[in-house]
């Protein structure tokens, strides 16, 4: 009588993982490697952003906010973006055609805009930076255009969403918002009860969303917390490792050593009642610099060894600090504020970069806040007959500009690049912070200061005295005119 075995249990759940010929190891197929994470229990859930928004964004705003107050290294990344991104503030330009309106414009904007906020403590500078570094530290922020022709700043927490809105914000069928709840701070927490639903056309809301579906942001540099967390961790032991190196520690070997510690020592906090021995303190005393140990002979204290990083710990905290500005496109150069390992070229590099980062926030603070709050303000002054009534008044915004690294370097680029009609005077000028108008209106003032100078000298000695030399310029000579067409012919002979 033969005897069937039983069938063996398919081993599934304990088999290797077998992939291009490897064992537990992911492939580069992306459909494969997710069905391989599946059998390994690794889940992973897609939401609408809005989801993951009410999930977590609280959290993360309430992370951002601690380590603005309390890790340097945080709130110096944000401070150097927003110095690069905002400096001083946008400066108006205006182009109607009409120099005299354009100036009165102008002028109109820059006396409103020095204390644009209705709490009168920040001037239209200050504003803009807070506006650029609330936007980045938690996500999204508001400003108000109230009654009062000045407008009034909120915070992404007074943003409430609990009554009557999810997230704070009333939108129509396809997203757009309609209104906002904005609730007034009480003590530590937001007064929900006085919470106001201001429509959205007297609201300028700048959000920076990470998906379509989403309405509220999230702090930009949220993917690189984990690392801050390690790196406040890392030089937090560092830190506590060299305190501990610089402590003395002393052996004191004496008969009846414990018996006499005990007498000279304080009492034990932790020494509750009669039965409790306490705590070493009866036979360790710790002082500010030093640790003393009360023994008998043949008793003795021995000192952990300090963990020593490696040599290279210092390379690897740079590289840390590298993948800590990636999120907001920070070099290290600009986190540290440290170019002593970087020449002209690499630093120009990296700076390029940045940069391309730097001019998507001013873009973003250009279209949401800076020209509807000026559109807002010349809406108010034609109403009030303060200049001709206009259809459309054409109007710029001189922004931060790529930084000049090296000032000569850079001085000799942009004049080469102007000779040859590859930018313009005004492009110059604007990397300056500065109105070609303004520059061109002075120069002109300059020059001719300069020549009457020069001509008074010649009346009073009849000595002719070049008039550059009082405007600042470069007093042309025979030799720059020789050279001029060789420089010209030399450039011609390297391109044939």
């Amino acid at each position: 009588m033969s005897v069937r075995k039983p069938k063996a249990k398919s081993p599934s759940s304990k088999r290797p993982i077998v992939f291009d010929g490897q064992h537990g190891y992911y492939g580069s197929l992306g459909y494969r490697s997710a069905r391989i994470a599946t059998r390994e229990g690794r889940s992973y859930i897609s939401y609408p952003g809005s989801s993951h928004d009410e999930r977590d964004r609280k959290r993360l705003i309430a992370q951002s906010r601690d380590f603005m107050r309390n890790n340097a290294i945080y709130k110096g990344m944000i401070e150097r973006a927003v110095a690069y991104i905002v400096g001083n503030g946008f400066e108006l330009q205006v182009n109607t055609g009409t120099p005299s309106v354009d100036k009165k414009i102008e002028a109109l904007w820059k006396a409103w805009f020095k204390k644009p906020e209705i709490r009168n403590l920040l001037s239209g500078g200050e504003v803009g930076r807070m506006i650029c570094r609330e936007v980045m530290v938690t996500g999204d922020t508001v400003a108000l255009l109230t009654d009062k022709s000045v407008i009034q700043l909120f915070e992404a927490e007074q943003l409430d969403g609990r009554n009557p809105y999810i997230d704070g914000i009333k939108k129509d069928d396809y997203g757009r918002p309609m209104k906002f709840n904005l609730c007034p701070w009480k003590s530590n927490h937001i007064d929900t009860g006085k919470g106001q639903k201001i429509k959205a056309e007297n609201v300028l809301y700048l959000v920076n969303p990470e998906r379509p579906s989403q309405t509220r942001g999230v702090p930009a540099s949220q993917a690189s917390f984990p690392m801050l967390h390690r790196i406040s961790d890392v030089c937090d032991s560092e830190a506590i490792a060299w305190q501990l190196l610089a402590r003395l520690a002393v052996s004191i070997t004496r008969q009846e050593g414990p018996e006499l510690a005990q007498i000279e020592s304080r009492e034990d906090p932790n020494k509750k009642t009669d039965e409790l021995e306490g705590d070493l303190a009866t036979r360790l005393t710790e002082l500010d610099y030093a640790l003393l140990f009360h023994g008998n002979p043949g008793e003795e204290v021995k000192g952990i060894e300090r963990n020593i990083p490696g040599k290279n710990f210092g390379e690897s905290l740079r590289m840390f600090l590298r993948l800590l500005g990636l999120p907001l496109g920070l070099p290290l150069e600009i986190i540290l504020l440290d170019w002593t390992k970087s020449n002209y070229s690499q630093s120009r590099a990296v700076l390029q970069q940045a940069y391309q980062m730097f001019l998507f926030w001013q873009a973003k603070l250009a279209d949401f806040f800076y020209s509807p709050l000026f559109e807002w303000k010349v809406s108010a002054w034609q109403e009030s007959e303060l200049f001709g009534r206009r259809n459309k008044i054409k109007y710029d915004w001189i922004k931060q500009t790529f930084p000049w690294i090296d000032q000569l370097k850079e001085a000799q680029a942009y004049a080469t690049q102007v000779e040859h009609a590859f930018i313009t005077h005004g492009q110059v000028c604007k990397s300056l912070n500065t109105d070609r108008a303004e520059v061109v209106e002075r120069r002109e003032q300059e020059v001719r200061e300069a020549i009457k100078k020069a001509q008074k000298i010649q009346e009073d000695t009849g000595v002719e005295v070049p008039w550059q030399i009082f405007a600042g310029l470069k007093v042309p000579t025979g030799k720059d005119e020789q050279e001029k067409p060789q420089e010209q012919e030399k450039e011609k002979e390297e391109e044939d």
